[in-house]
């Protein structure tokens, strides 16, 4: 079995695949606090709850965008596991050509998304991920990655807006049925989700314009799943999009 973490700002998301089946997934808070020997005890209640002995795992991978998280895992996974984690990064084979100014300072998280995207169509391709950061990844008819447009993320721009106004209170993700608000909640709502909406309609009509050709669009991350379904684009919702590339990059390297 192989273990995969994907480490964000926000959460660290856990998936176990048996071959090639992804069996189960769990996702934490990514908390600077936690020490390696919570993060184990996390980790060890999960495949406990599978009923799966560590000595089930033959590896694990890892893909992170905060390094001191990074090393608590790691840590946390030889403890419990056993195995030696690979970790995205420099020195890892990917299969994705990177044409950017400097390839090095894209995400693993993008890059792990692209993979998987690539494996599941071929043609200029746009990648969506919906965490604390909103990006679009722009893969080319080649199946390059060749840009990234980057916004804050629907959680990040609620918090940032209800904390630095006195008389607006935080609200769900949810849509309400009218664009223009009649009430404080609905407002917020209105220009959070809706706005949130228009925002990735028309940085994908904007891209594709660019590009001169229409593109398959793929979406994950948390918040995806919330908001994607009211955009006017076909856009394809792959849940463990990061998971499925985290796999596919292992078995590239795996001895």
């Amino acid at each position: 079995m192989l273990l995969t973490a994907d480490i964000g700002n926000t959460n660290i998301k856990f998936g176990i695949f048996d071959d090639k089946a992804l069996i189960r997934t769990l996702t934490v808070s990514c908390d600077k606090a936690k020490t390696a020997d919570e993060y184990g005890v996390e980790l060890y209640s999960l495949i406990r709850v599978m009923g799966i002995h560590r000595d089930d795992f033959d590896g694990c991978i890892i893909s992170s965008v905060v390094p001191l998280i990074t090393e608590r895992i790691d840590r946390a996974v030889r403890d419990i596991l056993g195995v030696e984690p690979m970790i995205v990064g420099p020195g890892i084979k990917t299969g994705l050509n990177i044409r950017i100014d400097d390839p090095s300072t894209l995400g693993a998280d993008l890059v792990v998304a692209c993979v998987a995207a690539n494996a599941i169509k071929k043609g200029p391709k746009i990648v969506i991920s919906m965490g604390t950061a909103t990006a679009w990844c722009v893969i080319d008819k080649n199946d390059s990655m060749i840009g990234v447009p980057i916004a804050p993320g629907v959680a990040v721009s609620l918090e940032a807006l209800t904390k630095n106004t006195a008389l607006l209170q935080s609200v769900a993700f949810k849509a309400p049925s009218s664009v223009i608000g009649k009430n404080t909640d609905k407002s917020i709502r209105a220009g959070i989700v809706w706005g949130t909406v228009c925002m990735i309609d028309g940085m994908i009509d904007k891209i594709e314009k660019e590009l001169g050709e229409e593109c398959a669009i793929i979406a994950t991350g948390g918040l995806a799943n919330t908001i994607i379904r009211y955009c006017d684009h076909e856009i394809e919702i792959k849940e463990n999009l990061i998971l499925e590339g985290l796999r596919l990059i292992y078995e590239r390297n795996k001895k």
